[in-house]
């Protein structure tokens, strides 16, 4: 029985060094989450008047489940390739993009929710500005071909 409990225990261990990388950017995502999800109920209640949505809310969740699914696959396949570094820079890549959308996000939800606060109206201009679009080229690229594919299907 001990030998069992040993067993396992030395799996738990090597399965949990693995995965120890992930913990912060899965903390990251989990805060922004959090606050972007009060920020949205904050702004649905202000402007929208409406009530608390389930269906938004599983949908956020959701979302965060998928970004940290796909931070983890994507680290998981660095690591069994034997590439930590590389691992580790894709795993930062894919955090910051990911916080980039929670933090436009809140601050697009701050702004609509109270439209005379100055810092509010400035984080969302600076946020919606090519700040962060500079360090990851590629995320310009993308955001210019959704604004292009929202112009042309409304």
């Amino acid at each position: 029985m001990e030998s069992v409990k040993a067993f396992f225990s030395f799996i738990a261990s090597a399965l949990l060094a693995i995965i120890n990388p992930l913990f912060n950017p899965t903390v990251i995502l989990a805060i922004l989450f959090a606050i972007d999800v009060i920020s949205g109920i904050v702004a649905d209640k202000l402007i929208n008047k409406t009530d608390f949505s389930f269906k938004k809310f599983f949908n956020s969740v959701m979302f965060l489940f998928f970004y940290v699914v796909i931070i983890g696959v994507l680290y998981l396949t660095c690591y069994l390739q034997q590439d930590l570094e590389q691992g580790a820079l894709i795993l930062k890549t894919v955090t910051y993009v990911c916080a980039y959308f929670y933090f436009s996000n809140i601050a697009k939800n701050l702004h609509k929710s109270y439209p005379a606060n100055r810092f509010f109206s400035f984080l969302y201009f600076v946020l919606s500005l090519d700040l962060i679009t500079k360090k990851i080229p590629i995320l310009n690229k993308f955001l210019e071909k959704e604004k292009d594919e929202q112009i042309n299907n409304p």
